[in-house]
């Protein structure tokens, strides 16, 4: 193989190794509990439990970062601050930074906010990322070839997999409600429901999103952990539907039920009865 073929490809490989990882979940191999952080008033610490579903040895590196969710709910990382934004990094402090977890192990992160003194009252959010990757990702090897003095180089490339989780500081006397404007059915072949849900009030939702048809008493499909996070006030909820339950909701009634999971808020958030 010539020097400059060799060149091109190292070029190419390393490129791939610089580029970010993208967000995938990494539910598969890590579990963690809970997967949101809420501290409110006299609340200034929590706890995260760690747990490594894989097979493999994995290291797992913590980092803040600020994210902001779109109008279709998906979150992207925030390089500025925009009006109406309260991140909460600069108060978030966690340990340890870096965790290594044989198949089956379990590690405990502490999580704890300091808010400085004379903190306006909000809503402040700011998320921990967590990477993993099995400590032998990237492990250069020297490839056998004909040419003993070829110099080339085999390696070998394991995807790094991130998990995000909020962490939500209140301050003050918050409040927020919401309603189910309009739902409807796409009518490509994709089996989505579109629901459109408004906020009001100085802090986030979450919650579910359950579907009842009307006359029956148990939800036919329901989807957990939709939230709306401040400064945003709407956002449109893209539902998945199984081609069976479309066919089972089309051209019914259907009461729609946004129903809080936050503990720290419980209840019924919004309610709105469509045809679809």
């Amino acid at each position: 193989m010539c020097f400059s073929t060799r060149l091109s490809r190292l070029a190419l490989l390393l490129a791939t190794l610089a580029a970010p990882a993208l967000p995938t979940p990494a539910s598969a191999e890590l579990m963690i509990a809970p997967t949101r952080v809420v501290l409110a008033g006299a609340e200034r610490s929590t706890e995260l439990i760690l747990v490594n579903k894989g097979d493999a040895q994995t290291a797992y590196r913590i980092d803040v970062e600020n994210r902001r969710m779109r109008r279709d709910g998906a979150l992207e990382t925030a390089t500025d601050t925009r009006p109406g934004e309260l991140f909460a990094a600069d108060m978030i402090r966690f340990s340890p930074r870096r965790v290594i977890l044989e198949p089956g192990a379990r590690q405990s992160l502490r999580v704890s906010v300091t808010p400085p003194p004379g903190l306006a009252p909000g809503e402040y959010r700011s998320h921990l990322r967590l990477m993993s990757a099995p400590t032998n990702a990237g492990t250069a090897t020297a490839a056998p070839t004909e040419d003993a003095n070829d110099g080339s180089l085999s390696i070998q490339l394991i995807a790094v997999r991130s998990i995000t989780i909020p962490v939500i500081v209140r301050v003050g006397t918050l409040d927020a409600t919401a309603t189910v404007d309009n739902a409807a059915l796409t009518r490509q072949g994709d089996n989505m429901l579109v629901v459109k849900l408004t906020r009001f009030g100085t802090r986030s939702t979450y919650g579910d999103l359950r579907l009842t048809i009307a006359g029956e008493t148990n939800p036919v499909y329901s989807v957990r952990g939709v939230a709306i996070y401040t400064p945003n006030t709407d956002r449109d909820v893209m539902l998945p539907l199984p081609a069976d339950i479309k066919t089972k909701l089309a051209g019914r009634e259907v009461r729609i039920d946004y129903v809080s999971s936050d503990p720290k808020a419980p209840g019924l958030i919004a309610s709105r009865r469509v045809q679809l």
